[in-house]
């Protein structure tokens, strides 16, 4: 089974593989309902209109069982379509997941023409807020330096082509999310993701303030001026292990 769906969930499964408001993945749903089969995490920088126009793409196809991961590489690759293998599932739906909401704040930068450096900033400071979250859950760091994190952010971040990039750009451009979702085609899966990431990281205490400001921007609490501004006037600290 290979999944590519993208999203967050608490988990509410009357199964003892799941703890109550533990982290729940779209593979960790197919896996419980199929425990014996094995399950495919597929995912990278794969905008789908470029896919479908046969433009050069690669991806990684990630999961506990190897051999499972082998033979989806050998059916997806092809002279368009470049296909890697990774043993860390859960990092690899992890970068497809929580990049989409950096994707809310990207787009919200790009529309309020803030510039290269503060999307550089954006875009480096968020990889390191998937990072922190993603290996508190359990996942490799290295996996977010790979296709299916850093280069699935850069794909998603800079592209029109996103449509979570498309729901920032025009928050900032001054219109209001209903009035986005009901012009929208697809699904814009980085607003429920980050209405969850909050709620799986405030016991922790881990440290989103990106994915804060973007869940804050999308209940309308504050306008996207406010959100950057209060993304530049946090506490000066290091660089590292924050």
């Amino acid at each position: 089974m290979v999944t590519a769906t993208k999203g967050l969930d608490i988990a509410d499964l009357p199964t003892p593989a799941f703890n109550a408001h533990a982290l729940v993945t779209p593979s960790q749903l197919w896996q419980a309902a199929f425990p014996h089969q094995g399950v495919v995490v597929l995912s990278g920088p794969n905008l789908a209109k470029e896919i479908q126009q046969g433009l050069p793409a690669a991806t990684v196809v990630a999961s506990t069982n190897m051999a499972a991961a082998t033979t989806v590489q050998s059916a997806f690759t092809s002279t368009s379509f470049r296909v890697y293998t990774n043993p860390d599932p859960l990092g690899v739906e992890l970068g497809g997941t929580l990049k989409n909401v950096i994707a809310i704040a990207a787009g919200t930068c790009d529309g309020l023409q803030l510039g290269t450096n503060a999307k550089a900033a954006l875009v480096t400071r968020g990889l390191a807020e998937m990072i922190r979250v993603g290996t508190y859950w359990g996942a490799q760091a290295a996996t977010f330096q790979g296709l299916s994190g850093l280069g699935d952010l850069l794909a998603t971040c800079n592209s029109p082509l996103s449509r979570n990039y498309q729901i920032g750009y025009q928050l900032a451009q001054g219109q209001d999310l209903a009035q986005i979702l009901s012009h929208l085609q697809g699904t814009a899966e980085g607003i429920n993701t980050s209405r969850v990431l909050m709620q799986l990281t405030s016991e922790p205490n881990i440290t989103v303030p990106i994915s804060y400001q973007v869940v804050r921007l999308l209940a309308g609490e504050i306008s996207p001026q406010a959100a950057v501004a209060a993304l530049m006037l946090r506490d000066v600290k290091p660089e590292y292990g924050s």
